[in-house]
């Protein structure tokens, strides 16, 4: 518990608005029983760091924290938002005041409004409890005297997915006995897998459950998601919590009044450990696999809108996908776009609307394309299929999209127009005028020499075969050295690194932390993956270590990549708990691939 609270303490809002601050506290109950759990939500409007909870001597924190935050643009004007989520319980009745948490914001700090409590006496069996309340002392158990009276379980939705597959994970604690849940004391390692969090708060729910004729009270006290991003057999890590249960105690009576009562109760501190969990992922099948498949798992619809039909030269022109489902969606990659050859393009802009909850990983993701046609006439722009693999139907699904004919007129010579409200118009500049200017004063004379029969006529006359010869050795020499696949490959690794890191520089540009781990995990990874030339589905940390140790690629290198890919990969599933600066990050990145890449033999 004293971890989370610290935890809590170093914690940054994200966020940078044009309006006042504020900090508010709102609660789900101003009426409570001793150790039941309630919500505390903190709300940010601003930007502001250093977060502070309020004094805590008179509450424990069961769960959280857990962070959101949300962004929208109005006249040109940007206000963001965060929230930080926790679960406290009382630690005693009667009127408490929860009081006000703090933050740092322009130099100054604000204080959020103090809340009053009223705490009712608590029940003894509420297994959201996190103190003592018997007055008992807190013993150390054995195994033998719990038997299985109780245990926890990870428990998953399917033990044998395909790659990209999502796939709930739950952890359970099963009990025959009273007990008082104290607090997660480790969460599950997730190698190989891509994990996406509830962020929601809710109630730890309760059931009963039947086991080799044996029931059970089931508490449901933590859910997430997890897709695996490599074949073969993986393996979710166990975590581990502490509970206090009480028994019946095997100490002899002390008087004569514990004897004519019966023998007394007293309180065990149990920590549990899970089992830990194999996944059998398999790839996902070739036969059937449509051309430009992304890896798109799971259920989708599609639709493809473009702006204009008709536009003048030099006109810009957006052609916005949107996708919607359930599924891997936040790992789908902008589908290709295949523009005439004279068509202006630029880079897709992303954008995404994602709820995680109890319900799955739903949404939608858009993909805004600009171009420009820079001469007129009539063009047509092919069916953008879409296309995503249905674990539950095992097949492929190819989602059509219309022909979109574009009818361009001459243009007037003016600079490009962005339409369509997206946020490229920054990244256009005129590219030049047809006609410079015309030099209206000029002194003419008469030339005396002849060019027929001059040196430069000769030059200009065998300059043809000269060229001609050059290009024969140059386009000789080019096939020589693709001959080579595996080598031609290597070459152009560093090239697509750079090329997927420009899509990590734009989300570092709007501070997202998730986004930027995820595209700077890909680029290392994919990096490797064509340098060395080895699927990337066949790739892990020692696999990576030993074959660059292998290519005389310096330890220290080795260490500070394996680092940065622990990192990034705890990072995407817990960005906001995460500090650093991105623009090192960004920067300490190309080095390591730098280095690599002159280390490498």
């Amino acid at each position: 518990m004293k971890r989370v609270f610290n935890i809590s303490i170093i914690l940054l809002f994200l966020t940078n608005c044009t309006l006042a601050q504020t900090l508010t506290t709102t609660v789900s109950s101003t009426r409570v029983a001793v150790g039941e759990g309630f919500q505390v939500q903190f709300s940010l409007s601003g930007s502001g760091k250093n977060f502070k909870l309020p004094p805590m001597s008179e509450f424990d924190i069961l769960e959280g924290p857990y962070q959101s935050s949300s962004t929208s643009i109005t006249n040109g004007v940007v206000n963001q938002s965060s929230s930080l989520t926790y679960v406290f319980a009382a630690k005693k009745e009667g009127k408490l005041t929860l009081g006000p948490a703090t933050v740092l914001s322009n130099g100054k700090t604000i204080q959020s409004n103090p809340i009053s409590i009223e705490v009712t006496k608590g029940a003894t069996s509420s297994t959201n409890q996190n103190n003592n309340t018997s007055g008992q002392a807190v013993t150390k158990p054995t195994n033998a005297d719990l038997g299985d009276n109780i245990f926890v379980r990870t428990q998953v939705s399917k033990s044998k997915v395909y790659v990209g597959e999502v796939i709930d994970v739950t952890f359970k604690v099963y009990t025959r006995m009273e007990m008082q849940l104290r607090n997660i004391t480790k969460l599950p390692s997730y190698d190989g897998f891509f994990v996406q969090n509830i962020k929601t708060v809710e109630q730890t729910k309760q059931t009963n459950e039947t086991i080799d004729g044996v029931t059970y009270v089931v508490g449901e006290i933590y859910k997430t998601y997890v897709i695996p991003q490599r074949t073969g057999k993986l393996t979710i890590e166990p975590f581990e919590i502490d509970c206090v249960v009480r028994q019946k105690s095997k100490r002899k009576p002390r008087d004569i009044f514990e004897q004519m009562m019966g023998v007394g109760y007293e309180e065990v501190l149990h920590p549990m450990k899970s089992a830990p969990v194999t996944i059998d992922v398999q790839a996902l099948p070739e036969v059937g696999k449509p051309e430009g498949f992304s890896g798109a798992v799971g259920s989708y619809t599609y639709k493809a809108i473009m702006s204009k039909e008709k536009v003048k030269a030099d006109d810009a022109v957006n052609l916005t996908i949107t996708l919607s489902g359930n599924g891997n969606i936040k790992l789908v990659e902008p589908t290709k776009v295949n523009l005439p050859e004279d068509f202006e393009t630029y880079d897709a802009k992303t954008s995404e609307n994602i709820s995680v909850t109890r319900s799955g990983i739903n949404g939608t993701k858009t993909f805004d394309y600009l171009f420009i046609p820079r001469h007129e006439g009539e063009y047509k722009i092919e069916p953008l299929n879409f296309s995503y693999f249905d674990p539950a139907k095992k097949e492929y699904v190819t989602l059509p999209s219309p022909t979109f004919n574009l009818h361009v007129d001459k243009g007037d010579g003016t600079s490009a127009t962005v339409v369509g409200g997206t946020n490229a118009k920054e990244e256009l500049k005129v590219l030049g005028n047809d006609i410079r200017y015309i030099k209206t004063s000029t002194t003419l004379k008469e030339k005396e020499n002849f060019f027929f029969g001059s040196t430069l006529f000769y030059a200009l006359l065998i300059s043809p075969l000269i060229c001609f010869v050059l290009f024969l050795f140059i386009r000789r020499k080019n096939i020589e050295q693709n001959k080579d696949g595996i080598a031609v490959k290597s070459r152009k690794a560093t090239k697509m690194a750079k090329k997927r890191l420009s899509i990590a520089t734009q989300h570092l540009k709007v501070n997202n932390k998730e986004l930027f781990y995820i595209e700077i995990f890909k680029s290392l990874y994919g990096y490797i993956s064509d340098k060395l030339n080895i699927p990337v589905a066949d790739l892990s940390k020692d696999h990576i270590s030993e074959i660059l140790k292998n290519r005389n690629v310096s330890d220290s290198t080795i260490e500070k990549l394996i680092s940065t890919l622990d990192n990034c990969e705890y990072a995407r599933y817990a960005p906001n708990a995460v500090s650093g600066d991105l623009n090192g990050i960004y920067n300490n990145t190309v080095e390591l691939i730098t280095k690599i890449e002159d280390e490498i033999v």
